[in-house]
């Protein structure tokens, strides 16, 4: 392996890159040559290889710690072995602490290797060997042990909790991975992703000294529309994993040192934002609404929808006149009204929990929806609000988790249904003066 080549392809492509779609509850900011990325839970700075020269290092610095502070989240910088010594020491005196070196390892796709992959039967059956989480057919009781044994070892490039947050497992961009023993239980974990952009792989963790479980990642490195396939693995690791991977095929890259900073305060200890994964998040409230709300979908039977009382449906034919001002006044309306019915907190902030009182889901039918607190979405330095109350397409519900209130959007009735007390009586008389006498009305 070309060891200089990998490195100036890896600072080029993947350090200090601006993604085109942040994470999940995500915020990017530039700040000069650093990118900046603020999660609400923690926050961290990357950058392509600095000059030797730095103009007012110092104050550049700690300009990023006061943006983490502000927003009373933990912030990590990684510093490279290539880099220029005056960012460490920039770094100390700001109180970033650093944290043990690992090493930066690369592996060719084409000469990795790892043994025992393919796994074998056992004798009762059952096969041993590495399982996709992603596959559709893994055991749940496996994502429980992949959890523990995260949570039991590390430091990780990115912890398992994190990818999770980030999306988690999605066919061609990220998996996760689990190695049976003979008895079919799981031992080890790992979880790696596609660097959107670039040619590289990269492995999030590997809980043991085990590259084996890289083998179903084959597929992240087909070709996306950008880089075509991707090329190479890249690892951090240190001691034995670091051991176990040189032996498996990687190169070493150069070393790299996580420096640490905590603010005063308690950090939140969940995204703003985060995403509902199909029918294991979405599909008991879907089965609620069937039961409970006999919703059934249909372009032509309407409506389609049980609205509990009390419940108020009004046409959004007006809409088609007003152009986009009335569109964003309708978003303006309900974004209001969703916050002041849910609670805000200040303090130090529990998890975000349904029947909590503050958080709300947004549902697309048959598509990925999102939990989200409304009063840490939408304005400047926050992500932005999820959904849109407009049914575009198909149906959009903001529903508080428990389905005491809530909006269902139409898309074929052309409808919008506001339903609970406590969301008619901030939004009914504003929706009224946009949109006309509601069509139905149930008290």
């Amino acid at each position: 392996m070309d060891v200089g080549g990998v490195r100036a392809r890896y600072e080029a492509q993947v350090r200090g890159r601006v993604p085109e779609w942040p994470a999940v509850g995500a915020v990017v900011e530039r700040d000069g040559p650093l990118v900046r990325t603020h999660y609400g839970t923690h926050g961290t700075v990357e950058h392509p290889p600095l000059p030797a020269r730095v103009p007012d290092l110092d104050a550049l610095v700690l300009r990023q710690r006061e943006a983490f502070a502000a927003r009373s989240e933990p912030a990590r910088w990684n510093v490279y072995g290539t880099e220029v010594p005056a960012l460490a020491g920039a770094l100390a005196a700001a109180g970033f602490v650093p944290g043990p070196e690992r090493s930066l390892l690369a592996a060719e796709f084409t000469r990795l290797t790892p043994d025992g992959a393919d796994g074998a039967d056992a004798p009762d059956g059952r096969r041993s060997g590495v399982r996709s989480l992603n596959s559709g057919t893994e055991d749940p009781a496996w994502w429980v042990v992949a959890r523990e044994l995260a949570a039991a070892s590390g430091p990780h490039a990115k912890g398992l909790a994190e990818f999770e947050a980030d999306g988690g497992p999605s066919y061609g961009r990220a998996d996760a991975a689990v190695l049976l023993d003979e008895r079919g239980r799981a031992v080890a974990a790992g979880w790696a992703a596609r660097v959107p952009g670039t040619s590289f792989v990269s492995v999030g963790g590997l809980t043991g000294p085990h590259p084996e479980l890289l083998r179903p990642w084959q597929a992240l490195g087909e070709a996306d529309h950008v880089t075509g396939p991707a090329t190479h693995y890249v690892a951090e690791a240190a001691g034995e994993l670091r051991t176990a991977l040189l032996a498996a095929g990687f190169g070493e890259l150069t070393s790299v040192r996580t420096f640490r900073w905590d603010p005063p305060g308690t950090p939140a200890p969940v995204r703003p934002v985060r995403r509902l994964l199909g029918e294991l998040h979405t599909g008991p409230v879907w089965e609620r609404l069937e039961r409970e709300f006999g919703f059934r979908p249909s372009t032509t039977r309407f409506p389609g929808f049980d609205a509990p009382a009390p419940s108020v449906t009004w046409s959004l034919d007006a809409l088609d006149q007003g152009g986009d001002e009335r569109l964003d006044a309708l978003h303006r309306i309900a974004q209001r009204a969703l916050r002041a019915v849910t609670v805000a907190v200040t303090g130090p902030e529990p998890e975000l929990q349904p029947g909590d009182g503050r958080t709300l889901y947004w549902l697309d039918w048959q598509h990925i929806g999102y939990a989200f607190d409304p009063h840490r979405v939408g304005g400047p330095g926050r992500p932005e609000w999820p959904g849109a109350v407009y049914p575009d397409g198909d149906y959009y519900l903001y529903l508080d988790p428990e389905l005491r209130f809530g909006t269902l959007g139409h898309p074929w009735e052309h409808t919008l249904c506001v339903f609970g007390a406590p969301l008619l009586a901030e939004a009914e008389a504003e929706l009224t003066a946009l949109l006309g006498e509601p069509v139905r009305r149930r008290d």
